[in-house]
């Protein structure tokens, strides 16, 4: 039996693999319950029943340290050791980005929403995600392998890149956020906690107080237009989410096409079919064409970072 696992600053997945196929029910652990990494793993595996297991990969949201042998989770200060884990899962697992892990499954992926462009074909793509962070990942087709489904994945930590507002409203934004974030960057309003300090900023040019409001209540009563500045503060994020999404397909010439995966999306889709977002992707001045035929997709897999740590384990087994 192996072990997958999408480890997040806010919740940590796992899930069982046996022959290559996801077997039993995703665990989903709190990951602020635990102070250790090995705890969490102790805790996982006891919640699934396993003792021990033949092979294991996890994905964890933040960078790899240099050597492999240790990540810590973003925004939480949860280390996670090769060799402490191994000890509690029997096996030496391996430790990679999640968006890394993620990456692997986009071919796979049979549930999404396309939000315009062209056909989706075999040619270089990318994909990022808001969720507790932003996370970025490249893939590239493999042409001279003997499997054409075959792709070189690229981890990326490109949500930590500066942020560049694209109208004034966003100037405005910017300068407040400025004042107690440095620097300013895509993850800063492009995550679950990014929703809470745009929400803030966006009041603060509004001129009114910000409420004291979680990032599922913003989404909630700006989604219902109930509260006009979480209805903008909606409409912001979608245009910023675009003009990430449309530098991304530029710099990694993602032709075939660009993921938008993470657990924000999926709760708020109605909205963003209606969104700044595609318009805002297509603002590419002298390269506008070009982005116009590349589609844009909204991954509404239920666990996409399990079955892409699946496909990623299966890969880095060969």
């Amino acid at each position: 039996m192996d072990l997958v696992a999408d480890i997040g600053a806010t919740n940590a997945r796992f899930q069982c693999l046996e022959k290559d196929q996801l077997v039993g029910d995703v665990v989903t652990l709190p990951t602020v319950d635990f102070a250790d990494g090995a705890d969490l793993l102790r805790h996982a595996a006891e919640v699934l029943g396993q003792k021990r297991f033949d092979a294991a990969l996890l994905g964890i949201a933040g960078p790899i340290a240099l050597g492999g042998d240790h990540m810590e989770v973003t925004n939480t200060g949860l280390q996670i050791g090769q060799q402490s884990a191994a000890s509690v899962l029997g096996c030496t697992p391996y430790l990679v980005n999640d968006f890394f892990a993620l990456a692997h499954g986009v071919p796979h992926f049979s549930a999404f929403e396309q939000m315009g462009g062209g056909a989706v074909l075999p040619l270089t793509k990318a994909v990022l995600g808001p969720g507790t962070g932003l996370g970025m990942a490249t893939l590239v087709p493999l042409a001279s392998h003997a499997d054409p489904q075959a792709w070189q994945i690229l981890a990326s930590e490109g949500g930590h890149a500066d942020l560049a507002p694209g109208s004034h409203l966003e100037v405005e934004l910017w300068g407040r956020l400025a004042t107690s974030h440095s620097p300013v960057c895509w993850e800063t309003v492009l995550s679950g906690r990014g929703l809470g300090n745009l929400y803030e900023a966006m009041s603060a040019v509004w001129g009114v107080p910000a409420k004291d409001l979680t990032p599922g209540e913003i989404l909630s009563l700006g989604d219902n237009m109930q509260d006009p500045v979480c209805h903008q503060t909606l409409e912001t994020f979608c245009a910023l989410l675009g003009s990430a999404a449309g530098n991304l397909a530029l710099i990694v010439g993602a032709t075939g096409g660009v993921y938008l995966a993470g657990g924000i999306l999926p709760r708020m889709l109605d909205f963003v079919r209606s969104s700044p977002l595609r318009r805002r992707f297509e603002e590419r001045g002298d390269l506008s064409a070009y982005v116009q035929q590349i589609p844009l997709l909204v991954v509404t897999e239920p666990e996409p970072g399990i079955l892409g740590a699946a496909h990623c384990l299966r890969a880095l087994s060969k």
